[in-house]
C-alpha cells in the first residue's frame, strides 16, 4: 500500500515521494524578473530538506501578466541562464522540479494584496489579444523546457487569468470565449493545447485549479470536476486541487476553522475529481500538516500532497517527519502573515523568523 515516502510517477518521471511543493510566491526576482542569488538559495534549501517535486513560484508569461514587482518572469530568452539555475540546484539536490506559468489577468483577485495593476481586461480583450496570451503560455513552455525543467505547471486557481475565464463571477463573455461552461473552459484548453505543441507530449503536465469558487453565483465541484476531466483528454497528467478566486486570507481562515482537525480544506473534493481524473495524477492542497493526515489523503485516492506554508516555515519539514520519530506535524500555524508579506516584500516565516531583514 502506497505511503507518503512511496515513490510515485507522473506521465515519465518519477518523484521519490509524495510531497508536492505547492507553488509559492516568493517576490525574490529583481525588478525585470531575473532570478537572484536569494531565489537559487530558498531552491536549493528546498530540495535539500527532502521535498519530491518542486513546483517554483509564480513566473509571469508576459510583461503585462505580472502581479508583483519582484515576481519571476519567463517571458524573454534572456531569462534562460537564470531559471537554468533553479532548475539544476533543485536537481543536483535530490528532487524533481516544474516551474509554474501565470498570467495575472485582471488585478484584485488571487493573492494579490498590494499588487500593481496589469491592465488587462478579460472582458474587453480581442480575439488577436486572446491568441496572442495563448501563444506566450507556449512560449514559456518552451522557455522552461530548454532551461532544465522535469515538468510544466499552470496556474489556473485562485482567481488569475485562467481562473478568471473558468468562472462566470468574472468572465461575461458573450462569443466563443464566455457564456457557458464549454466556452468558458475553451481558453484553458487552447493553452493546453499551446503547451504540448511547444514541448510534446513527453513532459508532465501540472495543472492547479479551484475545486470551487466559493463565492455566490461561482462555480462549483461539479463543473470544476467536468473541467478536470476535458484537461486530462486534453493532455495535463496532474491536477492540483485548490480554491477561491479573491479574499484568500479570510477565505483560508474560514476554511482552516470548518477543517479542524481534518486539516484539509478540500478534502470534499477528492472523491469527484479522483473520478474526473481516472488514471492521471491528482494532488491536493491546502491546509495540510501532519502525517498520519497525509496518509489519510493517500488512502482516500490523492496521489500527490500539495504543501505551501508550512515549507516556508520548515523547509526542511519531509526530512524531518520521515527521519525524526518525535515529529509528525508542521510547526506552521497558518497565521497567513506570510501572505500578506508577499505582496511587497521577500518571501519569509513571519511567525518565526523574527530576523529583520530590513
Amino acid at each position: 500500500m502506497a505511503n507518503v515516502q512511496t515513490r510515485y510517477t507522473i506521465g515519465n518521471l518519477t518523484v521519490k515521494n509524495r510531497i508536492l511543493r505547492s507553488a509559492t510566491m516568493e517576490n525574490m526576482a529583481d525588478e525585470r524578473g531575473y532570478v537572484t542569488a536569494d531565489l537559487v538559495d530558498l531552491y536549493r534549501n528546498l530540495a535539500l530538506g527532502g521535498t519530491g517535486l518542486i513546483v517554483t513560484g509564480a513566473s509571469a508569461i508576459e510583461q503585462n501578466a505580472r502581479v508583483w514587482r519582484h515576481q519571476t518572469a519567463v517571458w524573454d530568452d534572456r531569462h534562460l541562464d537564470g531559471l537554468g539555475q533553479i532548475a539544476r540546484v533543485i536537481q543536483e539536490n535530490g528532487s524533481k522540479c516544474a516551474i509554474q506559468l501565470h498570467h495575472g489577468g485582471m488585478t484584485g483577485f488571487g493573492y494579490s494584496y498590494g499588487s500593481q495593476d496589469s491592465a488587462y481586461s478579460l472582458n474587453e480583450a480581442s480575439d488577436s489579444d486572446i491568441e496572442n496570451t495563448i501563444e506566450a503560455f507556449g512560449r514559456a513552455a518552451l522557455r522552461a523546457q530548454m532551461a532544465g525543467f522535469d515538468a510544466i505547471a499552470v496556474h489556473a486557481a485562485h482567481g488569475y487569468l485562467i481562473s478568471q475565464f473558468l468562472t462566470p463571477l468574472t468572465n461575461h463573455r458573450k462569443d466563443k470565449w464566455g457564456g457557458n461552461p464549454a466556452n468558458r473552459m475553451r481558453f484553458a484548453l487552447e493553452v493546453c493545447q499551446s503547451i504540448r505543441t511547444r514541448v510534446g507530449p513527453d513532459v508532465p503536465l501540472l495543472w492547479k485549479m479551484n475545486c470551487a469558487d466559493y463565492c455566490a453565483g461561482g462555480s462549483d465541484v461539479d463543473e470544476y470536476a467536468q473541467i478536470a476531466k476535458s484537461l486530462v483528454k486534453a493532455g495535463v497528467d496532474l491536477i492540483e486541487i485548490s480554491g477561491g478566486v479573491k479574499e484568500q486570507i479570510k477565505l483560508r481562515g474560514r476554511l482552516k476553522k470548518e477543517a479542524g482537525d481534518q486539516e484539509a480544506y478540500f478534502r470534499g473534493a477528492i472523491e469527484p475529481f479522483r473520478k474526473a481524473v481516472g488514471v492521471k495524477a491528482l494532488a491536493i492542497t491546502g491546509g495540510i500538516r501532519s502525517l498520519d493526515i497525509m496518509q489519510g489523503l493517500i488512502d482516500e485516492g490523492v496521489d500527490m500532497l500539495g504543501m505551501c506554508r508550512p515549507l516556508i516555515s520548515e523547509p526542511d519539514l519531509p526530512n524531518q517527519i520521515f527521519d525524526s520519530p518525535g515529529k509528525n506535524t508542521a510547526r506552521c500555524t497558518s497565521c497567513n502573515k506570510c501572505l500578506l508579506r508577499i505582496a511587497t516584500r521577500p518571501l519569509k516565516c513571519v511567525e518565526f523568523d523574527t530576523m529583520d531583514d530590513d
